[in-house]
């Protein structure tokens, strides 16, 4: 029995080249298809413009005759490999056994023919006359240079001691860093890195100079130790303390030679890359720890075999995470930090005595037992508002509301203010300046039970806010406890000479008197202020009133109540009744009276130090916050 096969040929590639008299023809056949194939040709001319067998061109005009295809061409084909029809007949009959009449290995020649495909390229490549040279740069990235500089030992390289020179060039090594012809400090060009652990130099940067030859190396400066000294912790103190807040820097260098800088932040935290650490700026004493918080789950079986690996640590501090030490060369550190010194200054030239001033000249604001105010003020957008309009203002127990007109100016009547509901009811807007905003704050009153050097302040009670951050300040409060308004003293007097204030009787009394008994003075706690005043009579029934700071502020008569207006709060100073006034006055008489407002005096110092002008624009708020039943 004959057997037949079948079998896919891969697409397969040809190629011949002939040269004719200086000219080249190059023919590459690439079988695309089972019954067709796709031909390449590439022609080169000879120099006197032919191309061999296949055509001509003019230099003058550039014209190219060429024929790119033949069509007398026949190719070899395999017939057939089955056997003979009768044959295989015979074979299916009973008992006739096989037959050997195999057809197969028959080949025969077809003609076939080339044409030029639609989609065909041709690409003709040629040069002309230049009038003038024509100059190219070409620009590459040169490839890294490594240098072994110690192949024979596996010490470690001391930092900072690498110095050679390489094809005319030296190259000096500053913290890892390799430095091009550095003459002084500041100069040279970064070249590359030292890997201290592995000796290995590798250049960047460099010169070729042909002058040299490649393996012109010569090492001036090269200390190795035996064992190098690594750490994943330092604990250490600065020179002097104390420091500035956020004046400490630290750099070194890790066992890579890879540089690594530590910063102080103003909190004293510490922060970098693979470190963390705290500093206490008063005594200068710094911790530090190297490393990183790694996932458990990224690290290989033999990195959980080493020293520092204990499952019982992995989620100690961040989940899933344990700490994987960093080591670095404690010999590269180095740090900068700024301290404070402090000079004792003349009382003369303070203007106080500083025996009583802490050392640093800084004086607290908080102190356990103490008080201090959360606030946060928050301002609406400019809108144009109408009688009877209600603005909510998104927040509830207010302590305070204040509009302000498109002009600048505090609006102060017009409208009411519910601070429980936080809400605005407008009223009335004659004379308003529009559009206006609102101003409104949140507050909170609390005791301070703890004060940290860190900034941060410990409060005896939750806070009743949700204060944003940022925007929200700590100010320090002053307890006033309970005040009230009142008229402290009254006396007549014959005469006055205009500027002299005295609580007691200047002279004589007057013959008129007022009775404070029987019709008492009149303040309220809105309106009164802590003032001297005198009533200087300027006929037998009218009188001037005077205030020793405000000045003159009207007139009046014993024949009806007296109110002069407070313009700040639009409610009086007083109201003397005209049921008080006896008769008598004469003129040039006064009746003097204190009054004493619902105030706390306040003593304001501000302390400008000797130096250059820092700034413009200081400011601070003085605000007198009552207390009220509720939180």
């Amino acid at each position: 029995m004959a057997t037949g096969y079948a079998y896919l040929e891969p697409q397969r590639r040809r190629a011949s080249r002939k040269v004719t008299a200086g000219s080249s023809h190059t023919k590459t056949t690439y079988k695309t298809e089972k019954t067709q194939e796709t031909l390449v040709n590439e022609l080169t001319d000879d120099g006197t413009g032919g191309l061999g067998d296949f055509g001509t061109v003019n230099y003058g005009t550039g014209a190219l005759n060429v024929r790119l295809v033949e069509l007398d061409l026949t190719t070899e084909g395999y017939k057939s490999d089955h056997e003979d029809a009768e044959s295989f007949e015979s074979y299916l009959e009973p008992s006739t056994g096989g037959d050997s009449a195999q057809k197969g290995g028959e080949y025969g020649d077809t003609s076939v023919g080339e044409e030029l495909l639609a989609a065909s390229t041709l690409t003709v490549t040629y040069a002309t006359d230049f009038a003038s040279t024509v100059t190219t740069e070409y620009s590459f990235k040169p490839p890294t240079i490594t240098i072994d500089l110690c192949p024979y030992t596996s010490d470690y390289v001391v930092p900072n001691s690498v110095q050679f020179t390489w094809m005319g060039h030296t190259y000096a090594d500053y913290d890892g860093d390799l430095i091009r012809d550095r003459t002084t400090p500041g100069t040279g060009f970064f070249a590359g890195r030292v890997n201290y652990a592995g000796g290995i130099a590798e250049i960047t940067d460099y010169v070729v100079d042909p002058l040299y030859d490649a393996e012109d190396l010569t090492i001036t400066s090269l200390w190795t130790v035996r064992q190098k000294w690594t750490t994943a912790s330092i604990f250490m103190r600065t020179q002097i303390a104390p420091l500035k807040p956020a004046g400490f820097v630290m750099n070194l260098s890790d066992t890579e030679g890879n540089a690594i800088t530590a910063s102080a932040g103003i909190d004293g935290v510490i922060a970098g890359t693979h470190l963390r650490g705290k500093v206490d700026f008063e005594t200068g004493v710094v911790e530090l720890q190297f490393g990183d918080y790694v996932l458990d789950t990224s690290l290989t079986v033999e990195q959980k075999l080493e020293w520092w690996y204990d499952a019982d640590d992995v989620g100690a501090v961040e989940a899933l995470k344990i700490w994987r030490p960093w080591p670095v060369d404690p010999t590269t550190l180095r740090y900068n930090s700024v301290a404070y010194f402090y000079l004792p200054l003349d009382a003369d030239v303070l203007g106080l005595d500083p025996v009583r001033l802490p050392q640093d000249g800084r004086v607290p604001i908080f102190r356990p037992g103490g008080f201090a105010v959360v606030g946060h003020t928050a301002v609406t957008s400019p809108a144009t508002v109408s009688n009877g309009q209600t603005i909510d203002l998104a927040r509830t127990r207010l302590s305070r509301v204040r509009v302000i007109g498109d002009d600048g100016d505090t609006i102060n009547t017009g409208y009411t203010a519910n601070l429980e509901a936080g809400t605005v009811t407008i009223v009335d807007t004659t004379g308003w300046s529009q559009p206006i905003t609102i101003e409104h704050r949140i507050e909170d009153l609390a005791q301070v039970s703890d004060v940290q050097i860190t900034g941060q302040i410990g409060l005896t009670r939750q806070l009743t806010h949700d204060f944003p951050v940022p925007g929200s300040y700590v100010s320090g409060a002053l307890i006033a406890g309970d005040l009230r308004s009142r008229m402290s003293l009254m006396f007549d007097q014959g005469s006055w000479d205009g500027t002299t204030w005295s609580d007691v009787v200047d002279g004589s009394p007057a013959t008129g008197t007022y009775n404070n008994t029987l019709a008492p003075v009149e303040v309220n706690n809105l309106g009164a202020v802590t003032e001297r005043w005198a009533f200087r009579f300027t006929s037998t029934t009218a009188f001037q009133i005077i205030g020793e700071h405000v000045g003159v502020i009207g007139t009046g008569t014993i024949n009806a109540d007296c109110s002069p207006n407070n313009p700040a709060t639009g409610t009086p100073y007083f109201t003397i009744l005209e049921t008080g006034w006896g008769s008598g006055w004469s003129v040039g008489n006064i009746v003097r009276m204190n009054t004493v407002g619902a105030q706390f005096p306040v003593w304001v110092a501000r302390t400008v130090q000797q130096g250059p002008e820092a700034g413009l624009d200081y400011s601070f708020s003085l605000i007198t916050r009552g207390g009220v039943d509720r939180p």
